[in-house]
């Protein structure tokens, strides 16, 4: 049985199949009414091509009373296809001639599906036959008669046109498609091929509806991933302030316990200066550690309060978020769930790039603590990098303030942070002798991961300090493919680079980020 929503899937396919394969028949019927009005077209210009052979009234008569048949006939139907000639015996003057009879007609052939019924004669234009007459009391007789002298009328020729019109010959068609007739056979070849046309278009649009279709089924499954792992965060939270509570209540009950019994025993030492001065030591010695306990337990409750409030701030502005089913988009929401910064101004770092518009709209996926030295004895986990379709950016930040100058070369010196207090520290890297050694190191051991994939990627390295911090001695452009700068020009600069990296790789088929980050993860 089918179930309500996938009959109504398949209304909706057959919906669609309907419109399409309506719109093939229209445009069809469009076509094939050109195609009528070209076969029209050339068939008046042969008939023009072929006036020479137009019949003349004086030879028809000729041939009427001579009985040459056979000439008579060809005559008829020397026409070009375009109409037919009926001769019939009427000898009256008046338009109406009832009981004439058909004495020659052209071939039937010409007229399709049609027959010629002397009654229907009054319908069509005709010209009169005369007899020639050389006799003056005849030419006086016939001009008494108003016949002009002209002779004796012996018949009429009719003209009827064999010309139908489109819709004519349309539903004629339509009744017998596959009949051996040039224009009938482009009528069928254009609704052919208007038809499968239709129906390609059909399936290519039904194709891409139900990647859509997949697409939306993901989103929604990673939402219910999401909320279910937020789900579970947060009662874990609340499970741990709850045991923080009843800690801190039962370490409190068991101080109070320790100094009433001591101050139980100082009063029955009351009168032993030694065991007093004793007794108050420990006690002195016993509510320092418990107020020092307490300030802890309340530390660390409030800061798991702190992370619950923010992970369900940040759970309920995804949950409200319309573009929730976006890549990039639950970045927030997985930061908050799994806390992974070693210090503020990376945490500030992450947050600018994932919430800038290129990052939100998906061009860009962020992710952080990623070991890139994959094969090799150490580790190198890099503080952030930005994954486009065009590029990876390796992100190191260096949270000192004041001016940052180099010993010498700023690429092969060590470099140092003149603060404002006069004070003057090493700006540390994590390998090598300063921070471009670092973030080339981790952006060379990166290019290794790159190079499983098909795609030409362009790599940079970024060394980012606080906003006002003065650079100025240090070069803000490192070879071609590395750059320092400050927190303020950072999301800017990372555009111009993702921009630079998409020229280089213009005309080539693009990877979306995702795939990019499936590459360098090795899925």
């Amino acid at each position: 049985m089918f179930s309500p929503k996938s009959f109504r899937q398949a209304l909706c396919i057959l919906a669609r199949l309907c419109l399409c394969l309506y719109l093939s028949v229209v445009v069809a019927r469009y076509l094939n009414n050109r195609n009528y009005s070209d076969n029209i077209g050339r068939a008046l210009v042969k008939i023009h091509a072929a006036a020479r052979f137009g019949i003349d009234a004086n030879q028809l008569t000729a041939m009427l009373l001579d009985g040459n048949r056979a000439k008579l006939q060809e005559l008829l139907d020397r026409n070009a296809g375009i109409y037919a000639l009926v001769i019939t015996d009427c000898t009256e003057v008046e338009d109406a001639c009832g009981g004439q009879k058909i004495l020659f007609e052209t071939s039937p052939s010409l007229l399709r599906n049609r027959e010629i019924r002397a009654d229907d004669l009054i319908n069509y234009p005709y010209v009169v036959l005369r007899r020639s007459s050389s006799s003056i009391l005849d030419i006086l007789k016939h001009q008494a008669k108003g016949e002009g002298g002209k002779g004796t009328i012996i018949g009429r020729v009719y003209s009827i046109s064999t010309i139908p019109t489109f819709a004519e010959d349309y539903r004629l068609w339509m009744k017998d498609p596959f009949q051996n007739d040039e224009l009938w056979r482009r009528y069928l070849i254009t609704m052919t091929t208007c038809l499968s046309g239709g129906l390609g278009f059909w399936i290519l649009m039904e194709l891409f509806l139900k990647i859509r279709r997949i697409e939306r089924k993901n989103a929604r499954q990673r939402e219910q991933d999401l909320l279910r792992d937020a789900d579970i965060f947060l009662r874990q939270f609340e499970a741990k302030e709850r045991q923080l509570e009843e800690e801190e209540r039962r370490s409190h009950s068991q101080f109070e316990a320790y100094i009433g019994r001591i101050r139980e025993l100082e009063r029955k030492l009351q009168n032993v200066d030694d065991y007093r001065r004793s007794a108050e030591t420990i006690i002195r010695e016993l509510e320092d550690e418990k107020a020092q306990q307490s300030v802890t337990f309340r530390a660390e409750l409030e800061r798991t309060n702190l992370q619950k409030q923010a992970l369900q701030a940040e759970f309920e502005k995804y949950r409200k978020d319309p573009r929730k089913d976006r890549p990039g988009a639950s970045t927030a929401l997985e930061m908050a769930i799994n806390p992974q910064f070693a210090n503020s101004f990376e945490k500030r770092v992450f947050t600018a790039i994932a919430s800038s518009s290129t990052c939100q709209k998906g061009d860009w996926n962020v992710v952080t603590n990623f070991d890139v030295a994959i094969g090799k004895s150490g580790s190198q986990f890099v503080d952030c990098m930005v994954i486009s379709r065009d590029c990876l950016i390796v992100v190191e930040a260096k949270n000192y303030s004041g001016r940052i100058v180099a010993e010498g070369d700023p690429e092969n010196t060590a470099w140092l942070c003149h603060s404002a207090d006069g004070t003057t520290v090493e700006v540390k890297s994590a390998w090598g002798t300063n921070p471009y050694h670092q973030v080339r190191e981790y952006t060379m051991s990166l290019m290794n991961l790159v190079k499983r994939g098909r795609w030409k990627l362009s790599l940079y390295g970024v060394i980012v300090f606080p906003e006002g911090t003065d650079i100025g001695a240090l070069a803000e452009k490192i070879g071609k493919f590395y750059r320092v700068t400050t927190f303020d020009r950072l999301v800017g600069l990372l555009g111009n680079l993702d921009a630079e990296a998409r020229r280089a790789n213009t005309f080539t088929k693009r990877p979306s980020p995702e795939q990019v980050e499936n590459l360098i993860r090795g899925k």
